[in-house]
Parts: structure tokens; C-alpha cells; sequence
């Protein structure tokens, strides 16, 4: 394989993450209050279909990650652009709340497990695996603007064309990219010596020692990113800001993502990439004790800059210190592992947030926690096979 992955794979997987990241993980949000408007439908069911999504998404990275690995990308894309198609359809024309949770599940779960980055990064891993880091690194870039721009773009197309466009547009808009990729892909073939199991590749995983600590990383990993992500806005208003200035703040800190990816190729070529990894951690947890005396502005910025950082640069060391454990010959199964044990995090962390906010009324125990499980991360980074796969 060229250590270069090439014009077309480089702009046509950035806008996959674009598109995918920007319609159905952040720009759903945006829709939930018209839909329910319009509908009458119970807010409870439209964002539980959120969640539901999020861990099918996972289930579906592992599924799309070794399907890639036996017969080459280019069947996974065409079968989650159908399925695209068709969940987002279903929602579009919905006319009953369960009709709506079961399509809506059915496209986030196709759009996040072939869009976001897993095997979008196991791609890269095995056409250019000497130029990994850079490329990944490259690609996250373009997820960094998802929100930035499909956030006013789907507020704009429901404003004036109504939810159900505004999600059928998006749809159709994603599985347009998925067939691009698809056309692009189909020159790279299945891995020889993938042919194993699906249950059996996945208990390799939880044997080895090292695969077994990254996926409790990932766990722990998605519950911080979740838990920090969903409170960073309220904590902050409970300190004394406006809504408004908080989520301003919230948009800066997105900003800041963007700076903590960019210098991370130069970074990684100097820095051991497992201290890379524990330095990102400490910058997006332990920064959560600020969040309480973000009344005062010195906070308040510190926590943008610190965690607008540590989120971006993690974001992408997460998929470029995964590929060091394994061979390109499982790359998209392992790839595909980790974004399930993130999505369980995901799931599991702003649900037992919540439950600690109503038993004390406060969320300063939630952030303290996140700190602490800061400390608990490092703690889990495995140290990378020796000799390393790539010391790009």
C-alpha cells in the first residue's frame, strides 16, 4: 500500500465525518424540540431514540469493522447507504412515535457506524499505514467542523422547510457521500488471514491484556467525553453565567479543539504516544473542577482553553493509538471494538450523572468524578507493543 491515502480518500472520508458527525449526532438535537412540537410526541422517547442509536452505533462499528477486514470496504458503504436511505425515510414520514424511534435508530446506527471515525480511520490505517498519523489527524479536522457548520444548517432547513426535510435532506445527503467513498474504495480488497470469527476476534481482544485495558479505556474514556460535553453548559450557568455566554463559551472551547489536532503529527514524531494519550486525558478531565468557579472569567477560560484541547488532541489519539495493537489485518475489528466500548461509556456515564445530580441536587460531585476518572484513565493506558507498529 502508498504511504499517502490521496486526494480523493483524504477529502472524501473528511466529509463523511463532516456530514455524519453534523446531521445525525449533533444536528438531531437540534430537531427534537420541533419535532415534538409539531407531533406532540414525548421529548423522553425522541432523545431515548438518541441514546438507543448511540449504542447501536458501536454494535455496528464492530459489525461494519470486520465485514471491512473479510470483504473490503466497498459492501459495507453500499449496504449503509441503503440503510440510510431507508431509516431516514422511515422517520421523515413517521406518523406514530414508534414508527419514528425504530427508522431513526436504524439511520443513525447505519450513518455513525461506517461515518464516524472508526472505519473511516481503519481505512486510513490500512491504505496508508506509514502516513496514519497524519492522515487521522487530518480527518478529525474535518469532524471538528461538524458542528460549527451543520448546527445552523439544520436549524435553518427546519426553520423554513420543517423538520421532515430538514431530516430527509440529511439523510439523503449522507448516503450521497457513502456511495463517493464507495466508488473510491473499491480498489482496496479484503485483508488476507481475516477469515475468523467475528466472536473470535472479539475474544482476542478481551484475552489480551493490553486490547482488554484500551477497550476499559475506551469505556471510561466515553463516559468522561459524555458526562463533560452534556454538563460544561449547565455547570456553568449554576456558577452565575447567562445561557447564552455559557454556550458561547461552549462553542470556544470548540474552537480550541482545533488547536489541540493540529500540532499533534509534530508532537507525536518527538513525544512517546502514550504520554501523549495520558497528557490529553489530564486536559479534559481534570479541568472539570473549574467548571464550579466558572463565575469568574480566569475559570471560565482556563476550563475552555485546557479542555478545548485536551478533547480535540484525545479525539484523535484515540483511533491513532488504538492501530498500534493490532494488525492491519484486524484493524477495522479493533477499531470497531473501541468505538463499542466508547459508545457503552457514553451510555453509561450521563445516566449515572443524572442520578447523582437528583439524589444531591448539585453537580459538583459529577465533576469531581470526572477528574478522578481522569486519574483512573492514565492509569489504564497500556503501554504500546514493542517494537511499536509505527513510529510515525
Amino acid at each position: 500500500m502508498n504511504q499517502r491515502l490521496g486526494a480523493g480518500l483524504t477529502w472524501s472520508l473528511g466529509v463523511l465525518v463532516l456530514c455524519a458527525f453534523g446531521t445525525w449526532y449533533y444536528g438531531y438535537g437540534v430537531l427534537v424540540e420541533p419535532i415534538a412540537q409539531e407531533t406532540g410526541w414525548n421529548q423522553a422517547t425522541l432523545t431515548s431514540a438518541y441514546g438507543l442509536a448511540l449504542l447501536l452505533v458501536g454494535i455496528g462499528s464492530v459489525l461494519a469493522g470486520r465485514a471491512m477486514d473479510r470483504t473490503g470496504p466497498r459492501p459495507v458503504f453500499v449496504l449503509a447507504a441503503v440503510g440510510t436511505c431507508a431509516g431516514s425515510a422511515g422517520a421523515a414520514t413517521a406518523q406514530h412515535p414508534l414508527v419514528f424511534v425504530v427508522a431513526a435508530v436504524v439511520a443513525q446506527a447505519c450513518v455513525g457506524a461506517v461515518g464516524y471515525y472508526a472505519i473511516a480511520h481503519a481505512i486510513i490505517s490500512r491504505v496508508a499505514p506509514g502516513g496514519r498519523t497524519r492522515a487521522i489527524t487530518r480527518n478529525t479536522l474535518f469532524g471538528a467542523m461538524a458542528s460549527p457548520i451543520f448546527l445552523p444548517v439544520m436549524a435553518w432547513t427546519a426553520t423554513h422547510w420543517g423538520w421532515r426535510a430538514s431530516l430527509a435532506g440529511a439523510g439523503v445527503l449522507v448516503a450521497l457521500v457513502m456511495a463517493w467513498v464507495a466508488v473510491l474504495v473499491r480498489r482496496v480488497p479484503p485483508v488476507e488471514g481475516s477469515a475468523g470469527s467475528l466472536a473470535a476476534g472479539l475474544a482476542f481482544a478481551v484475552r489480551d491484556p493490553a486490547l482488554r485495558r484500551l477497550l476499559a479505556l475506551g469505556i471510561v474514556g466515553g463516559a468522561m467525553m459524555s458526562v463533560l460535553l452534556l454538563f460544561q453548559v449547565p455547570a456553568m450557568v449554576d456558577a452565575g453565567l447567562t445561557l447564552a455566554l455559557a454556550s458561547s463559551l461552549a462553542g470556544a472551547r470548540g474552537g480550541f479543539q482545533l488547536a489541540g489536532r493540529l500540532p499533534l503529527p509534530w508532537v507525536l514524531d518527538r513525544v512517546p504516544h502514550r504520554t501523549v494519550v495520558r497528557v490529553c486525558l489530564l486536559l479534559f478531565g481534570l479541568p472539570a473542577l473549574l467548571l464550579p468557579f466558572s463565575g469568574a472569567w480566569v475559570a471560565a477560560l482556563a476550563f475552555v482553553v485546557l479542555a478545548g484541547i485536551g478533547v480535540g488532541a484525545y479525539s484523535t489519539m484515540e483511533s491513532v493509538y488504538t492501530v498500534e495493537f493490532t494488525e492491519v489485518r484486524s484493524v477495522g475489528l479493533i477499531l470497531g471494538a473501541f468505538a463499542l466500548a466508547r459508545g457503552v461509556g457514553s451510555a453509561i456515564g450521563p445516566t449515572l450523572a443524572g442520578w447523582t445530580v437528583d439524589l444531591t441536587g448539585t453537580r459538583t460531585p459529577v465533576l469531581g468524578a470526572l477528574a478522578a476518572l481522569a486519574v483512573v484513565a492514565v492509569v489504564l493506558v497500556p503501554r504500546p507493543p514493542q517494537p511499536a507498529s509505527d513510529p510515525s
